[in-house]
């Protein structure tokens, strides 16, 4: 779909990127209760499943036992897994399996929380909606010294990773898809790419926008910017990144527990129990590499 060059000022270094006095940071910040609102409202939401329920926590150390049997049953490769766990006593594989399955459960759930918080912030600000896709927004904003104001269409990522390589170049023309095909667009529109946490362990300052080029050195858009958490957060809540996060941390215990690691004795005292009902422990209490493959592979109950 052929490009055109929106209308709103940019940059005179030839970056093409807008001016940023279109966004300037939010003065007054919003208030504190308004933001930890927003948290809890995102973390309500990144926890139900498409049909609008809350989605059941593993909450008992029996249930992250009978999950720790099931990974080790299903997931071990037959040559690997066996050589692995051999090494192993049984009081270790708890917290092998246990917290690191929890941590990537909940690093999930937490990439679908930065979408619907940034959603819930900007809806204290401007007329703002879901976009056509999880994870896009759609928001018509005031821009000082430009009127009409922009239409900004924007897809909310985790971190630069979830969006790297070729993926940029895809989201990109996505927005800028839907953009061209709106019907009822009265201002111009810029497309956005937000990523909600710092880039390789560093948070930027207020100029931590900028345009993405493939690899021929060519604009994947002519009207699409990059935005990072040291821009995003100041721009739309007037409040640094680190304060949002902080306010996030202060509620996830609330909504995202890690069970694996409160049961995590108990869980382990479990877990041995079981392997050595299912005969695949030594005597000293290390996984029996022969049994390990039987049970594996499923030869162990013909």
């Amino acid at each position: 779909m052929k490009q055109t060059l929106q209308s709103y000022p940019r940059t005179s270094n030839g970056e093409l990127l807008a001016v940023e006095s279109l966004f300037p940071k939010l003065n007054p910040p919003m208030k504190e209760q308004v933001i930890e609102k927003a948290v809890a409202t995102a973390f309500n939401r990144c926890r139900k499943d498409k049909q609008g329920k809350i989605k059941k926590l593993i909450e008992s150390p029996e249930e992250l036992v009978d999950l720790c049997i099931k990974h080790l049953k299903v997931r071990s490769d037959p040559i690997i897994g066996p050589f692995f766990v051999g090494q192993l006593k049984a009081d270790e594989l708890f917290e092998l399996d246990a917290i690191s399955h929890e941590m990537h459960r909940n690093r999930m759930t937490i990439g679908v929380f930065y979408q619907y918080l940034l959603l819930e912030l900007m809806k204290e600000r401007w007329p703002v909606f879901d976009g056509y896709r999880e994870g896009d927004i759609i928001a018509d904003v005031d821009t000082p010294g430009f009127t009409p104001g922009l239409r900004l269409y924007i897809s909310v990522k985790k971190s630069a990773d979830t969006v790297g390589g070729q993926d940029i170049g895809g989201v990109i023309r996505r927005l800028e898809e839907m953009a061209k095909t709106e019907k009822n667009l009265t201002r111009p529109y810029l497309c956005v790419v937000c990523v909600a946490t710092p880039a390789k362990g560093k948070l930027k300052d207020y100029t931590d926008r900028c345009m993405k080029y493939n690899k021929e050195k060519h604009l994947y858009s002519l009207n699409c910017e990059y935005w990072g958490p040291g821009f995003i957060f100041p721009y739309i809540s007037g409040r640094e990144a680190i304060e949002i996060y902080k306010k996030a941390i202060n509620q996830i215990s609330h909504h995202l527990p890690f069970m694996s690691l409160k049961y995590r004795k108990l869980g382990s005292e479990l877990l041995k129990e079981r392997l050595n009902k299912l005969d695949l422990l030594n005597s000293d209490e290390t996984i029996n590499t022969d049994n390990f493959l039987k049970f594996i592979t499923g030869k162990k109950y013909e």
